[in-house]
């Protein structure tokens, strides 16, 4: 009797188990914190807001500090979607945290604040709509640059009214969000929606605001009023109070979701000519360097009257096709592709590199405040997956940049983290000429093997920039097989194992 009831209640206790773990794991998914992503309310430097999502109300925490430790801690009420601002904090400083209820914790994650000094480098993109392995695929490729924040010029999803959508959407861009600060502005299929506002903490307003990071003031406008059936005559009096309020910017970027010039039939048959009317001229006189949009679905970048154009619309959305007969005069390269631009900005100089999901570069372009040669590795800051032995045919771009030629050699280095290091003499270069070399290179073992570019290493040339003559990717090399770990094992055997003894046991029963 005694080993029949030792039977009984080892057999209860393999049957219930599942059950337990099942209800210990729906407990704390009620209270697990997921869609987890940064923005600004305030001063870049000092500030970040964290906001995340629970399926239940719950504490809002956020626990931060310079290392995993911690030591800081700060709590807002209860909630289902919070948003939490941390002040107080150092500029460029990477901070660790994570967010819970004080029982139930997010995993460690980390971010770093806005720079107090005269660079930025951003991702401007935008149209992700409802394609999921698209946007998925571009935000991966993101996702593996070097790059501070991101703008983002609306239409996220199909229908903003739709809360699914908006929770697919944070699922796919998650990865993304919990570390690099994103500001956005609506699209028309954000249809207004309270989500927007609901999941997204933004200065003032919110519907448009601006905010300042290092060099740059950016002014976000919701472009898209008149689709709800309001004027631009509000946002008009913010524009010109901010625009006075930050005339001493010398780099000023808007980001909006309709164009004020695009090659398309909607441009062809007047859609933005209340754009062209009301705003381009406030944009012409208060000396706006670049305003960045989307809307229609691929790359365009233009120029008119001293302002670079770019329309940066398929960040998943479905690619509509170029027609020539809508090309118009201020049109200076388009391509119909899936794609983001990286944007960096000094003191003297801004730079655009505009890439296909796959990472190869479509379009480059620059901007300088001074007429000096400048010498710059073309190649983007970014980390590719390879396996051990695959061959990779490497290509450095060596570019000159600035506005005067260069006429004589330099000298540029090419250095690996496992000790490969080799000189490239470059020849004289016109400005915006460029030249490319080639390798092939073949990954010995396992690990990160970081690829360090300097150009003018003698330091021959006075640049435009003497601070982006370094460039850096990475190959981060696995082997060409995987196999589970000895744990795995083990409790894949106890499993098994588990699951026999309970069928002997039920058929001993059955005799």
């Amino acid at each position: 009797m005694k080993i029949k009831a030792t039977k009984l209640l080892l057999v209860t206790f393999l049957i219930l188990s599942p059950i337990t773990i099942t209800f210990q794991t729906t407990f704390a998914q009620d209270t697990q914190p997921i869609h987890l992503h940064l923005t600004w309310q305030h001063d870049t430097t000092t500030t970040i807001t964290v906001s995340w999502r629970t399926a239940d109300k719950t504490s809002s925490i956020v626990q931060y500090g310079t290392d995993d430790s911690y030591g800081n801690e700060e709590t807002r009420d209860e909630a289902v979607l919070h948003h939490v601002e941390l002040v107080g904090l150092n500029p460029d400083t990477v901070y660790h945290y994570r967010v819970g209820n004080g029982e139930v914790w997010s995993d460690d994650y980390t971010f770093k604040t806005g720079t107090s000094g005269n660079h930025a480098r951003f991702i401007a993109w935008g149209d992700s709509r409802h394609n999921r392995p698209e946007r998925r695929a571009i935000m991966n490729t993101v996702n593996s640059l070097d790059f501070d924040f991101s703008v983002f010029n609306g239409d996220f999803v199909d229908s903003g009214l739709d809360g699914g959508q908006w929770i697919d959407w944070f699922e796919d861009f998650s990865p993304l969000l919990s570390h690099k600060p994103f500001m956005s502005v609506l699209g028309n299929h954000e249809s207004n929606s309270s989500h927007y506002y609901n999941y997204f903490v933004y200065p003032g307003k919110e519907e448009y605001y601006s905010f300042n990071y290092g060099p740059i003031h950016f002014i976000g406008l919701h472009s898209c009023v008149p689709y709800y059936g309001g004027t631009f005559d509000e946002q008009i009096n913010w524009l010109l109070n901010d625009l006075e309020t930050y005339k001493d910017y010398e780099w000023k970027i808007v980001i909006q979701h309709r164009p004020a010039y695009s090659s398309s039939k909607r441009n062809h048959e007047g859609d933005y000519d209340d754009i062209q009317t009301l705003l381009v001229p406030i944009y012409e006189e208060h000396n706006i360097t670049m305003v960045i949009a989307g809307h229609d679905h691929w790359y365009e970048r233009l120029h008119k009257n001293n302002i670079t154009y770019v329309v940066a619309g398929a960040a998943g959305a479905p690619i509509y096709t170029i027609n020539e007969d809508y090309r118009i005069a201020e049109s200076v390269y388009s391509e119909s592709t899936h794609h983001a631009v990286l944007i960096e900005v000094f003191e003297n100089q801004l730079d655009m590199r505009a890439f296909r999901t796959d990472k190869t570069l479509m379009d480059q372009y620059t901007i300088n405040k001074e007429d000096k040669p400048d010498l710059r590795c073309n190649n983007l800051p970014t980390t590719y997956n390879i396996s051990k032995g695959q061959s990779q045919n490497v290509t450095i771009s060596i570019m000159n940049i600035g506005e005067v030629d260069i006429l004589e050699e330099t000298k540029t280095k090419v250095e690996i983290s496992n000790g490969e290091t080799w000189n490239i003499t470059i020849p004289p270069l016109d400005a915006y000429e460029s030249v490319e070399f080639k390798y092939e290179w073949t990954a010995s073992s396992n690990g990160l093997y970081t690829w360090t570019i300097t150009t003018d290493i003698e330091n021959q040339i006075d640049e435009v920039v003497e601070d982006n003559n370094q460039a850096k990717f990475c190959f981060d090399v696995e082997g060409t097989e995987k196999t589970g770990s000895f744990i795995d094992s083990i409790l894949g055997v106890v499993s098994a194992l588990s699951a026999l003894f309970i069928v002997i046991v039920i058929m001993k029963r059955k005799r």
